[in-house]
């Protein structure tokens, strides 16, 4: 090889390499596409009744965590005004406006992934202040219960804080007239109360958190819940029945920080109802919400900020270089014959629409069709580009014929055949032809016989939907393909094939 094409290649490679590092280093994309994923698809519809004044319906929506993504957010508003606020770490939408003598409805809905979440140093949260209705000397007594607990690391004590909830305070336990006074103190605030009250005297960073159960329902109402702090991660617990949830914790977070999930200024909201339901999100849907959220300069440049519809065309546009690399090594290295570079590929592609044995069937029926054909206006004597139009519209009858035959039939892959490349196609039956007059019907059956199989192999390639996402993430790696295909064509020495048509020279020498 000369050095001019290995520098260009390396510098090719060099470019590829270099800008899928910073994607992958700097803006954390995934090496290799994520599978399909399980989710909860989310939806929220509620009545809004107006007061005399503007009306305000505050409600808690689910927000991007440790462990939650949330995607394809949508908003129903009606004649209200809708606003996205923060409070905190609470993301709060606001529906504001006047009301009419109509209910006003409002709807929310979105697509949920969770997983678990792992663990993580992060600065230990403050311990929240004893209940404002819990005295001092409440406090101390509860403080003089847990203390035996001090020493234990913060996980453990959070499992004897819980067991204590349940009735059982460990060995040795708590003096009688203790166990009574700590009933009444349970009885007199509410079980709620009495876990923060134990939480926070134990010293364990706690707070309440409002939201939804993950199971498949439709449900007027949300759930609470206590997150406690045990060092490197918030672990859930339920108040009424003392029972730490294991991970993946099965609860959708709405608010945190005893911040109510519904609340209505001047107004009343009824007949709000959460709808929760299980589904899969494609790999495509989740790499596109992940940079629809980035404003980084690649992100910003992606090939997901186009418009949808124009997405699936450049899905399958992005590797037809592939295409055209699995050509130049079939031919350059195994030694296929093809009828030029580009009916392969757009074969490949007009497979996507026909299937794969429609569309072999209708490629060979219209070769075979088109060659009797060309063999008769031989006779003819016809000026060359008259006698390719000729051909040209015998292939356009051929294929209205298939697609009329697919709609007596019930066979839409028929119907499909208009996406075949009719022109490559009269080049086609034009090449078989002089291929065999020239060196006979063997090799023209041959050579069409090698297109269909470089064919096949890449409609194989164009239809590996991760292979479609790993382009469609990195375009950059088509300067990658570019790199292979100057190193292939510097290539000059034997093919496979010849190693084969040789094979009695190679042994008597």
């Amino acid at each position: 090889m000369k050095r001019p094409a290995i520098l260009l290649a390396a510098a090719l490679l060099l470019i590829s390499f270099a800008v899928i590092s910073y994607r992958v280093i700097w803006l954390k994309y995934p090496i290799l596409p994520p599978a399909p994923a399980k989710v909860w698809q989310l939806s929220m519809e509620a009545h809004v009744k107006g007061g005399e004044k503007e009306t305000s319906a505050m409600i808690g929506l689910p927000s991007a965590r440790r462990g939650q993504l949330v995607a394809e957010e949508r908003i129903h508003s009606g004649t209200l005004n809708f606003t996205l606020l923060r409070e905190g770490a609470n993301r709060i939408g606001v529906w504001s406006g006047a009301v009419g003598p109509k209910d006003e409805v409002i709807g929310y809905s979105a697509t949920i992934q969770v997983k678990p979440p792992r663990p993580f140093k992060n600065r230990t949260p403050p311990l929240e202040p004893y209940p404002p209705n819990v005295g001092e000397k409440d406090q101390a007594f509860i403080r003089r219960l847990v203390a035996k607990w001090d020493p234990l690391p913060p996980a453990d004590r959070l499992r004897r804080v819980a067991a204590a909830m349940r009735g059982f305070w460990g060995i040795p336990p708590p003096e009688d007239q203790d166990l009574r006074a700590w009933e009444a103190f349970r009885d007199k605030h509410g079980r709620m109360t009495a876990f923060l009250v134990l939480l926070r005297a134990a010293g364990l960073p706690a707070r309440t958190v409002e939201g939804l159960p993950l199971t498949e329902s439709i449900t007027g109402s949300t759930q609470t819940w206590i997150e406690v702090w045990t060092g490197q991660e918030w672990e859930s617990l339920q108040p009424e029945r003392g029972e730490i949830y294991q991970p993946p914790v099965p609860l959708l977070l709405l608010t945190t920080t005893g911040l109510p999930v519904i609340r209505v200024i001047n107004g009343e909201l009824s007949e709000a109802r959460w709808t929760l339901n299980r589904g899969i999100i494609s790999q495509w849907r989740m790499q596109f919400d992940r940079i629809m959220r980035s404003d980084r300069l690649l992100d910003r440049w992606s090939l997901f900020r186009l418009p949808e519809e124009f997405q699936k065309t450049f899905r399958i546009l992005i590797l037809v270089p592939i295409g055209a690399l699995m050509i130049c090594l079939l031919r350059n290295i195994v030694g296929f014959p093809t009828f030029g570079v580009f009916l392969p590929v757009l074969m490949a592609l007009a497979f996507r629409n026909t299937g794969l044995a429609y569309g072999l069937g209708i490629f060979w029926g219209v070769v075979l069709i088109g060659y009797v054909v060309r063999r008769w206006i031989d006779k003819l004597r016809l000026l060359l580009v008259p006698r390719l139009s000729v051909i040209l519209t015998l292939v356009i009858i051929c294929i209205t014929l298939f697609a009329l035959l697919g709609n007596k039939l019930g066979l839409r892959e028929f119907m499909a055949v208009g996406l075949l490349p009719f022109v490559i196609l009269t080049m086609t039956i034009e090449r078989f032809f002089v291929i065999t007059e020239e060196s006979g019907a063997r090799e023209a059956l041959r050579t069409a016989a090698g297109s269909a199989g470089v064919a096949v192999i890449t409609y194989g390639i164009l239809e590996l939907e991760p292979l479609q996402l790993t382009f469609f993430v990195y375009p950059e790696l088509l300067f990658a393909v570019a790199a292979v295909q100057v190193l292939l064509g510097r290539y000059t020495g034997y093919r496979l094939s010849e190693l084969l048509r040789f094979r009695k020279f190679w042994r008597s020498s």
